[in-house]
């Protein structure tokens, strides 16, 4: 059986040497510019370089990630971003804007990744990408395990990747509404609001407010708990995708030696034919986690924990 590719994020040059460390085959990582995670430290052209030589040294890769949806203005230079991504020898981008996508395949040859905010949920749109020129579908948040596999099957041509860990979001395939709103999309910027604590109030007469969903710690109902796969990763990785990947490019280090140590051994327990899930696993991915855990969409409309 092909073995799946283990993606991590990387918010720096530090956390990417952690996430190869701990068994990722490949990071995704932001330039400067074109990037949505403005929070987080990101590459420069010259700390870009130094990533794809050590990434090359090890064996792994890196996919840069240019997923604005970009105004008009904020299209310019990203044909001269795109060829030097290129010289570089980065072994992909990654995009949603078919804007973007059309200007990766004519100014370069670079292999495109196309965003889950795209929200593929079938093998029509998969298909369909394919056709365009993109090498990479990674599928909607909102899909099933059946869902999966169906595409796996109808559309083998082209390389399929999913979430397995990390956050979700309030809207579909991580468009947050909350972002849209509150951020500066005129730069793109992600301020990550989706996740801070609110305090909500339902207006029941004029004048006068009632909180609700609310507890001693607030109220989240605007993120939800955080993806979490580990106790289904067998299932996971018999669909045969490519490749499964980690969120969390602005999250510590912490959380990514965890995650992506425990995703690494349980891929390695896979292989080998002998893989139990661990309760230190979940113990751990809790420990270096801000938020309580889902199984999400892939086993139906959530799935309580098996442990």
């Amino acid at each position: 059986m092909k073995r799946t590719e283990l993606v991590a994020p990387a918010g720096n040059m530090e956390k990417l040497k952690l996430a190869f460390e701990n068994g990722a085959d490949s990071v995704l990582l932001g330039g400067k510019k074109y990037n949505l995670r403005t929070g987080s430290h990101n590459f420069t052209d010259e700390e870009l370089e130094e990533a794809v030589s050590y990434a090359k040294e090890n064996s792994k890769k890196i996919w840069v990630t240019l997923d604005i949806i970009p105004h008009n203005h904020e299209l310019e230079g990203l044909d001269e971003y795109v060829k030097f991504l290129e010289i570089v020898g980065v072994h992909g981008v990654v995009v949603g804007d078919l804007g973007v996508f059309q200007i990766v395949r004519e100014f370069s040859s670079l292999k495109i990744s196309v965003l889950t905010q795209a929200s593929n949920t079938n093998f029509r749109a998969v298909r369909m990408w394919h056709k365009l020129g993109a090498s990479r579908v990674i599928l909607a948040r909102e899909i099933s395990i059946e869902n999966v596999r169906d595409i796996r099957k109808k559309v083998p041509e082209i390389e399929l990747e999913i979430y397995v860990h990390g956050a979700m979001h309030m809207s579909t395939s991580g468009r947050s509404l909350l972002t849209s709103y509150m951020s500066s999309k005129e730069e793109n910027l992600d301020s990550n609001n989706a996740q801070w604590k609110y305090l909500v109030e339902e207006q029941t007469r004029p004048g006068e407010y009632m909180p609700v969903f609310e507890d001693e710690h607030g109220t989240h109902i605007f993120h939800s708990k955080d993806l979490c796969s580990i106790e289904n990763l067998d299932k996971i990785l018999e669909l045969s995708v490519d490749a499964i990947r980690i969120e969390g490019r602005m999250m510590n280090n912490d959380y990514l030696t965890t995650a992506v140590r425990v995703y690494n051994e349980g891929m390695k327990d896979f292989y080998n034919g002998n893989f139990n899930v661990k309760k230190g696993w979940l113990e751990d991915l809790e420990k270096a986690s801000p938020r309580e855990f889902t199984r999400g969409f892939y086993f139906g409309i959530e799935g309580k924990r098996s442990i």
